[in-house]
């Protein structure tokens, strides 16, 4: 009991400041809820087709993920997630983000798409897998800035 005691001290002590309440990573993103309107440059003018090419595309991604993905302006969208799969599922804009869903037969894919800039200049996709939460800073692939 004694040695729990001593050694109680040295184990806050090497936990993150975050999980104790105290301030969170100084690498933590902020988020920005915008408009519908300053989400579009990042929506596909088109249907989804029925082999999205990534190539030509507009897409998000994150390389050290990895994770891609497109959003069409008939609601769908598809995914690449080179250590999962691809797939498609619907979107939709609400509450000052683009929220996705896909089903899957194990899980439900739920991402959302945030501003981390004003404008939605830059963007991230945030969800949650196995690990806990995920904030991924996003490129645009295959868009004018």
């Amino acid at each position: 009991m004694k040695n729990l005691i001593l050694a109680l001290p040295f184990i806050l002590l090497s936990c993150n400041p975050s999980n104790l309440g105290g301030s969170p990573d100084k690498g933590a993103l902020s988020f920005f809820l915008v408009e519908k309107k300053d989400l579009e440059h990042l929506i596909n003018e088109k249907a989804m087709p029925e082999n999205p090419n990534l190539n030509q595309d507009k897409t998000l991604l994150n390389r050290d993920y990895p994770i891609e993905v497109a959003l069409y302006n008939d609601g769908r969208w598809y995914y690449d997630l080179p250590n999962l799969d691809t797939g498609t599922g619907t979107w939709k804009y609400e509450g000052g983000m683009i929220k996705l869903h896909a089903e899957r037969v194990l899980f439900d894919m739920r991402i959302e798409v945030v501003a981390i800039k004003a404008g939605a200049q830059e963007i991230a996709l945030k969800f949650t897998d196995r690990f806990g939460p995920r904030s991924l800073p996003s490129e645009k692939i295959n868009q004018t800035p």
